[in-house]
């Protein structure tokens, strides 16, 4: 990572469940560190990255949040669905990119309407752009990633079969807009993270 990272906060958006989705996740968080010692995934909240960590530029994050309050203000809750385990290199993911066995289109122009409004804020030396602008989105939420290798996979995956997984479908209507500080954005950042919501909105039906 370039000099310019460090000591930098990084910003993020995200879409928060609801709170029994919210609970069974923690729970299982909770294990995998307690029996696994894997607590990566468990530093964050419970949820799925609408907009991932971005390096702010010289705009003040005060006109970022008054523009997502009114984009956000003229916003509905919408459905998501819950798409089953699936592995990823570094992680495995609850998928919730698909509804009713068809792409998620709402969520997918929710996201992308994001993704432009936060666009002029995130700095160009940004050594995360690619990382979460340079592939399709797939929303999910996270079980375990990073301190989680590959070869355990199976046995995690088995192990997972007498968990409270979360299944079907629940309202998107809380989202979260936080900054993210590490001791180590250079290394194993995940090890030292920590947030600071800044702001929360509760969509009306």
């Amino acid at each position: 990572m370039n000099n310019s990272m460090k000591n930098q906060s990084l910003f993020a958006f995200y879409l928060i469940p609801p709170y029994q989705i919210a609970k069974d996740i923690a729970e299982i968080h909770s294990l995998l560190k307690k029996q696994y010692g894997f607590s990566a995934a468990g530093r964050f909240q419970i949820h799925c990255t609408i907009k991932g960590f971005f390096k702010p530029n010289e705009k003040l994050i005060k006109s970022l949040v008054e523009e997502l309050d009114n984009f956000l203000s003229t916003q509905k809750p919408s459905m998501v669905e819950f798409n089953g385990c699936h592995t990823k290199p570094i992680s495995i993911v609850l998928r919730l990119d698909e509804i009713d066995g068809a792409n998620n289109q709402t969520l997918l122009d929710f996201r992308e309407t994001i993704v432009e409004i936060i666009r002029p804020y995130i700095a160009p030396d940004c050594d995360f752009i690619k990382s979460d602008l340079g592939f399709p989105f797939k929303g999910h939420i996270t079980l375990a990633f990073r301190d989680i290798n590959q070869e355990m996979y199976p046995q995690i995956l088995d192990w997972l079969k007498d968990a409270s997984i979360p299944s079907g479908k629940f309202l998107a209507n809380t989202f979260h807009f936080l900054e993210f500080f590490s001791e180590d954005w250079d290394g194993n950042w995940w090890e030292t993270i920590t947030w600071k919501l800044h702001r929360s909105w509760r969509l009306k039906s």
